[in-house]
């Protein structure tokens, strides 16, 4: 998961997290999907063809689908017997005798469908190219420095804007209006496994004259909600649904009793099928079947061995999926829903009806993830222990960690006087700020103020999280009237297995919790701001979580009845941009979904919460 891979940059910080939040799409299995479709040319199993003839490459490519990369390495034919020798039941081995065409020596045109490249010393001397975006090494940097400064000379070619060489920051030209993430693809990402490149790169820029070195200030906090007695609700300690006893096995849905699969290809097809092709609207997605005489046409044990490829990848340890379960579900079409342009059933090819057999897939597989998901919430719910917080919460920072240049002496006192003087407000030089409330778990929170050049670990709060702290903040310091005479409590909600997470998904961990309390009982919410301008399965989800909380709630209070929950998406999306059907803020908010645009966001929250 993105901020859980356990590596780490030099203020400890993993590295990979918040790197991905820019991907959106219908949730991982679409994420997937795309991934197939654009870098490797479709799904299926990889092969390595071994071209025999001339220098020698192996080219991979997926199932039958043009190849998506090149090996080009000088032991070629070596390699190959390597690979032959071991035992490798993922992967098909090939030989072309004849004179195919090579990849290597065109991967630098503009049409090639090449988009991984795999070698040795060729990219030390004789190569250079235009399209590289992303080099891993592994094994490099063993042996001289000028080894290093030719790997970094090669393969890093930028055109720029116009030809300049430069990126578009440096060359002053206007970014375009949807540019605000250009930088991000015009960044040369270098990632190294076994190899000490980098130590040896930092060598010759320290002989340079130039510091790689970096300084970590630790900035203490103090819990501030000794004995308040809140009460927080979380699976018993070291449970996980996927390893625990029970083993359930998928059954045939009964249509009456359980709901119908949905499944919407409309904007797939359309994000792959660019053009003059105009958007399908509501009114003309009927919903479509997939035809039973090509379903007697699939190949059934390819069906079933990728859903339990994706039982595998989805973590589904302890479902069983049978056989004959699987072949009664494709024998019947009374328990789905899908929207597909109807021309897309009909086949003229092999490879069309490997498509309709994907699609059969990705049903299954999600009768099967609704199946496992409600198996889950059911046995969580079973396990779940209330608490009250205190300091040792997991959920509590003893300190925050804040990384800067060692170089930079002037930067390192700053910070060191942050750290020893903490007054409200932004730091703007350091494009920090501090909140000092002590109606939150602990401060101070930092909060950035733009991209500046200290390194922070816990991050600091964004933009948004921000305005939901400072509204929340403001309504209990002022006592508003909507509080009754409740207090009011909040916490930031940690991630990385440290925070409350949600039982539909673990890698939903809402961004704050916030306690309102009186003498009778406490009412616990769960806030979470965010971006719903692509409103797909995940946030639907998390948008249903404001009614399937109640399903907690009522296990909570067969031992705390003092206890009520909620849930909230704060949205910075307006109503009108959401999904495809219009909505009124009053709909919204029915649904759980506030607006931080709203003045008075924060006491309609409240009022919602009580009522």
């Amino acid at each position: 998961l993105a901020g859980e891979s356990g590596l780490t940059d030099a203020a400890g910080a993993d590295w990979f997290s918040g790197r991905f939040d820019d991907l959106k799409g219908d949730g991982a299995d679409a994420l997937y999907g795309d991934i197939c479709a654009t870098l490797f040319h479709g799904p299926g199993q990889l092969h390595v063809v071994y071209l025999t003839q001339g220098e020698g490459e192996l080219h991979l490519r997926t199932a039958d689908n043009q190849p998506f990369g090149v090996v080009n390495v000088g032991a070629s034919a070596a390699l190959y017997r390597m690979l032959t020798s071991g035992d490798h039941p993922n992967l098909v081995l090939e030989r072309e005798p004849g004179f195919a065409r090579r990849l290597f020596a065109d991967v630098d045109r503009a049409d090639s469908n090449v988009n991984i490249v795999i070698g040795a010393r060729r990219f030390i001397a004789g190569w250079n190219s235009w399209r590289v975006s992303t080099m891993g090494l592994m094994h490099v940097g063993v042996g001289e420095g000028p080894e290093i400064i030719q790997m970094f000379g090669r393969g890093v070619r930028l055109k720029g804007r116009d030809m300049s060489l430069k990126r578009h920051r440096e060359s002053g030209a206007e970014p375009p209006a949807d540019g605000h993430r250009l930088a991000e693809l015009e960044t040369l990402r270098i990632f190294g496994l076994r190899a000490n490149y980098m130590q040896t790169f930092q060598d010759l820029l320290q002989s340079e004259g130039i510091s790689v070195e970096r300084e970590t200030i630790l900035l203490p906090v103090t819990w501030n909600f000794a004995r308040k007695g809140l009460k927080i609700f979380r699976l018993k300690e070291g449970l996980r649904y996927d390893r625990s006893e029970d083993r359930p096995a998928l059954p045939v849905p009964d249509p009456s009793t359980c709901s119908l699969v949905s499944m919407d290809l409309y904007a797939r097809l359309q994000a792959v099928e660019s053009g003059d092709r105009k958007e399908a609207t509501g009114a003309n997605r009927a919903p479509v079947k997939l035809p039973g005489h090509h379903v007697a046409l699939f190949d059934r044990t390819r069906v079933y061995d990728a859903l339990l490829t994706r039982k595998q990848r989805m973590d589904w340890h302890n479902l069983t999926i049978c056989r004959a379960t699987v072949d009664a579900l494709l024998d019947r079409n009374d328990w789905y829903e899908l929207s597909l342009p109807p021309d897309r059933l009909a086949t003229k090819s092999y490879e069309d009806l490997r498509k309709l057999e994907d699609i059969a897939v990705d049903l299954i597989a999600e009768y099967a993830a609704q199946f496992w998901a409600n198996r889950r919430r059911r046995w969580e719910h079973a396990h779940i222990e209330v608490t009250t917080l205190d300091e040792d919460d997991p959920n509590n920072i003893r300190e925050y960690r804040l990384s800067v240049d060692a170089a930079n002496e002037q930067l390192i006192d700053d910070v060191r006087s942050l750290a020893s003087d903490l007054r409200e407000g932004p730091v703007h030089h350091l494009k920090l700020g501090v909140v000092m409330a002590d109606n939150h778990a602990y401060k101070p929170l930092l909060y950035a103020t733009g991209k500046g050049e200290v390194t922070v670990q816990p991050v600091p709060l964004d933009g948004n999280e921000r305005k939901v702290v400072d509204g929340l903040v403001e309504l209990a310091q002022a006592a508003n009237p909507c509080l009754g005479r409740r207090e009011l409590f909040l916490i930031r909600n940690l991630t990385r297995g440290r925070g409350v997470s949600f039982f539909d998904d673990y890698a939903y961990y809402p961004d704050f919790i916030v306690w309102l309390k009186d003498e009778v009982c406490q009412h616990v919410a769960f806030l979470d701001p965010k971006g719903l301008g692509r409103y797909g399965p995940a946030e639907r989800r998390k948008v249903a979580l404001h009614a399937t909380i109640k399903e907690t709630e009522a296990r909570v209070r067969e031992t705390d009845p003092e206890v009520r929950l909620h849930a909230y998406v704060l949205s910075v999306t307006p109503p009108n941009s959401i999904g495809d059907s219009p909505r009124t803020m009053d709909d919204c908010e029915n649904q759980g979904v506030h607006f931080l645009a709203r003045q008075d966001w924060a006491q309609r929250l409240i009022g919602c919460m009580l009522a």
